[in-house]
């Protein structure tokens, strides 16, 4: 029996680690809470659960070493120290997330070893670029050259689980939102490259529609100009954005918490003895309810003050971090105020929309392909089925010998993107296509 070893039991490893079971696997979880892992196992007979020091490499190799591919759902910042241990041990590799350039020094010796390392196979980054380049390599079968690029996806809770200041709730690892939001970006717009700094990552943002679903608000996401590459684009190309969606009113709040100072986590402090509402006091003055819109210069309905209240920054408790920065804070308290409540749904939204000119010119069409997709009510979420089961097939393929690429690779060759998306499809995550002509 083939194993597969699984670093992390967090918020969207389930489904990946059931349809494995499912399939006939036999799958190691290792996570730094074990009774986490034990409950995601769940007694079943082909699993079980195995203690790891990541801060020891040999433990690391030791636990590569028992499985045929190893998954990594750990902090982004773990990745390549998994990678280490399997290029050491001759393992092939899968994660969900972006190739940082770590990652990337690992693609010469994996070639070598004959082994894959397979990133971005989530589902942003992951769904969105094999479903993109599917339009993409279709429509250039018809003649079609691409002159125009957007891509944008959005984690949120489900209409009738908008319920709190914040619009949103957590469905993925809290810190990762929160750092995601001090990304600076980088987009082709009209031809011309535009680069926008993380303290304007907020500043202008984008209406976007959903049909069924209305307008959501959009901002950059990281460097798209990188993608021109990866997707082997044209000079024809006049505009390539990536963004991520969020209800009205995101881009303000985060805005004014980034000028407030409460996402910075160079600074730190010793919270013994302080309570919330003492911190906030200390940082802004007293009372909090005047100093923080005056602070920010606006008026009290603009300012953030009822979002902090929501997650209890004004509350005489203590602080429950003893040391660290102000972003430990505000995570500590989002996390614990930002939960779906049992029963409650979130939902993956992701919007398309390439323009291509055809007939030498003659012709210019615009396609729009829409994901709407929706977590089980207390089941699995729409998050943890949309990032993990892309990674889960491809596990599953590698196994059964079905990929042939090697080294640092995303998925965006049709050898991985098409049995992917299909089986996706026969599971109901798909998209839907609409197409104009514009001239």
């Amino acid at each position: 029996m083939k194993t597969v070893v699984v670093f992390g039991a967090g918020l969207v490893s389930p489904p990946l680690v059931h349809y494995l079971l499912d399939t006939g696997f036999e799958v190691v979880v290792s996570d730094k809470n074990m009774a986490k892992a034990e409950h995601l196992v769940g007694g079943h007979a082909h699993g079980r659960v195995a203690e790891c020091n990541l801060d020891n490499e040999k433990s690391v190799r030791t636990l590569v070493s028992q499985g045929d591919v190893i998954v990594s759902l750990l902090p982004a910042s773990l990745h390549p120290l998994v990678a280490g241990a399997c290029v050491a041990c001759g393992r092939h590799m899968v994660s969900t997330s972006y190739v940082s350039p770590a990652m990337r020094g690992f693609d010469a010796e994996a070639k070598k070893k004959d082994l894959l390392l397979l990133n971005e196979i989530g589902v942003d980054p992951g769904i969105d670029h094999m479903s993109a380049m599917r339009v993409i390599h279709r429509e250039a079968t018809r003649g079609g050259i691409l002159t125009g690029f957007s891509s944008w996806c959005g984690g949120l809770p489900g209409p009738e689980a908008d319920d709190n200041p914040f619009r949103y709730k957590f469905s993925w690892a809290p810190r990762g939102v929160l750092v995601a939001a001090k990304n600076s970006a980088k987009y082709l717009r009209d031809g011309a490259v535009v680069e926008l700094p993380a303290a304007r990552l907020f500043s202008n943002p984008a209406m976007v529609e959903i049909p069924e679903l209305g307008q959501f608000e959009g901002y950059p996401n990281r460097d798209s100009i990188s993608y021109i590459e990866t997707y082997h684009l044209g000079k024809e190309l006049q505009n390539m954005f990536r963004g991520t969606l969020r209800y009205p009113g995101h881009c303000r709040l985060y805005r004014n918490l980034i000028r407030l100072g409460l996402l910075d986590e160079e600074k730190t402090y010793d919270f013994r003895g302080l309570t919330y509402l003492g911190l906030m006091e200390q940082l802004f003055g007293a009372p909090v309810q005047t100093t923080i819109p005056a602070k920010l210069g606006v008026d009290e309905a603009a300012s953030p003050l009822r979002a902090l209240e929501y997650i209890g920054l004004f509350r005489e408790t203590e602080i429950q971090p003893r040391k660290g920065a102000l972003l430990d804070v505000l995570e500590e308290r989002m996390t614990a105020h930002l939960q779906y409540r049992p029963g409650e749904r979130d939902m993956l939204i992701m919007r398309h929309d390439l323009t291509f000119s055809y007939d030498k010119g003659q012709r210019r069409e615009r396609i729009t392909a829409v994901l709407k997709e929706f977590g089980i009510p207390n089941g699995d979420t729409a998050m943890a089925r949309t990032v993990s089961l892309p990674a889960a097939i491809a596990v599953r393929m590698l196994l059964e010998g079905r990929i042939a690429e090697r080294g640092v690779v995303i998925p965006v060759m049709s050898s991985l993107y098409e049995p992917i998306l299909n089986e996706l499809e026969s599971m109901h995550i798909g998209f839907t296509e609409t197409r104009e002509r514009i001239s």
